[in-house]
């Protein structure tokens, strides 16, 4: 028989409601939708008001590209968009950058096959 340690129990306390300590390493939008770190780069959270922010700027990367395809030049609806971020993504998403100014809209195909 193998006998672990337990794991230990984590100091911070989470519950519904109550608002995360202040971090160091980024800043919070207003209403929770995205992180904001030093260097300037945004990162959209995976909370519902999140997912909204994404597809807003997906939405408004379609209308600045005039409908199509960043990669293959196609027409695009919102429907077939993604957001294809032009600098790599990395492990665990440590370099993801949300910013819309950076970033196009691209087909889901396209993106996927662009790895």
């Amino acid at each position: 028989m193998i006998r672990r340690r337990p794991i230990p129990r984590s100091r911070y306390e989470h519950s519904p409601g109550k608002k995360p300590p202040e971090s160091l390493r980024y800043t919070l939008s207003p209403d929770g939708s995205y992180r904001t770190y030093p260097n300037g780069r945004e990162v959209c959270s995976e909370s519902p008001v999140g997912r909204k922010e994404y597809g807003r700027r997906v939405e408004a990367m379609l209308i600045r590209q005039n409908f199509k395809c960043c990669l293959c030049g196609g027409r695009l609806s919102l429907a077939n968009a993604t957001f294809e971020h032009a600098r790599r993504r990395g492990i665990g998403a440590a370099f993801r950058d949300d910013r819309e100014e950076l970033n196009g809209a691209a087909h889901w195909i396209c993106n996927s096959e662009k790895g």
